[in-house]
Parts: structure tokens; sequence; C-alpha cells
């Protein structure tokens, strides 16, 4: 959800608070990244946060081949992301 400073409720444990679109966006610590291979549009990684990402081609293939998942996407186009979850690449 996006709040703006006036609406942002109180802080709860567990969760992680970014700036974002000039509002907060809040998400839980263990939220984790993930890929819809079925969307109607095509492959879409969720980002833990809730941004999204059209896989291209290449990260399709290389997803298909084991080089990379949600987490391997996920620290190359959001590393600040990746360092919150304390997962280990």
């Amino acid at each position: 959800m996006i709040f703006t400073t006036e609406e942002m409720p109180r802080l709860r444990d567990g969760w992680i608070y970014e700036e974002f679109g000039g509002g907060y966006v809040g998400y839980r610590e263990d939220a984790r990244p993930d890929i819809v291979w079925k969307h109607i549009d095509g492959p879409l990684l969720y980002f833990r946060n809730g941004e999204l990402h059209w896989l291209t081609w290449r990260e399709r293939f290389r997803c298909w081949m084991g080089w990379d998942d949600a987490l391997t996407l996920e620290a190359k186009y959001r590393p600040h992301l990746a360092r919150v979850g304390g997962e280990k690449l």
C-alpha cells in the first residue's frame, strides 16, 4: 500500500517501509520475489516491494537453463531490496 506522510499508519513489527512515488510503500520482511510464468502478457517478475518487471527473452532463457531465478534477477535490478532480505547469492 502507498501512504502519504499524513496517512502513514503506525509502523508494524516485521515490516519494511520505503519512500515511493510521493508516499511510502510497506512490505513484510520475509517477502520474496516471484516469477509468474503463465501471465497472459508473458513472464512477469514481482519484486518483494511490489514493483514489476517483464522478463526479456534472454532472462527467460537464463531462467530456463537454471542460470538465474527470481532472487538473482532482483539482485541485478534492485540490489537494495536483495540486501534487505539477507539472502546470499
